[in-house]
């Protein structure tokens, strides 16, 4: 696969293909429970219409392959076949919790898409409640 994306052809800085249609990315379901972040970057092929390879460039393993399904799900305008690079920003938010497990945060869980190129996805870490314990976001974390 490292081949065929080598050899592929590139489209000038600055024009790239248009998607037409693509799935909604999701954190990895697995990776807010082991607090896995980070940011994934990845090689993608197209024939003209639809993604033909996928080459990792960087990432966590678990967010790599959520974000591999997602790229699979893309469909482009009809465009020359090309090559380029797609950065996805996988971010955990931070959230206290008051004295009867209400938790929240300033930030809230998002997803941004900026195809073809960039999409960044949030979601909370999950936590554990307990209202006998003293409700600092430090303390429930040593807990978990």
């Amino acid at each position: 696969m490292l081949s065929a994306l080598s050899s592929a052809p590139r489209h000038a800085p600055g024009i790239l293909p248009k998607v037409a249609s693509a799935s909604v990315p999701f954190y990895a379901s697995l990776a807010p429970s082991a607090r896995i972040q980070g940011v994934v970057t990845l090689r993608v092929l197209t024939d003209g219409t639809r993604v033909s390879a996928i080459d990792r460039e960087s990432g966590p393993p678990m967010l790599v392959r959520a974000a591999k399904e997602n790229i699979k799900t893309w469909q482009f305008e009809p465009h020359t076949p090309s090559r380029f690079e797609v950065t996805f920003h996988y971010k955990l938010l931070q959230y206290e919790c008051d004295s009867e497990c209400r938790c929240d945060g300033a930030e809230k869980e998002s997803v941004l898409l900026q195809l073809p190129i960039n999409v960044e996805v949030s979601a909370k870490i999950p936590m554990i409640c307990d209202p006998a314990v003293p409700t600092s976001n430090d303390n429930r974390q040593k807990k978990e």
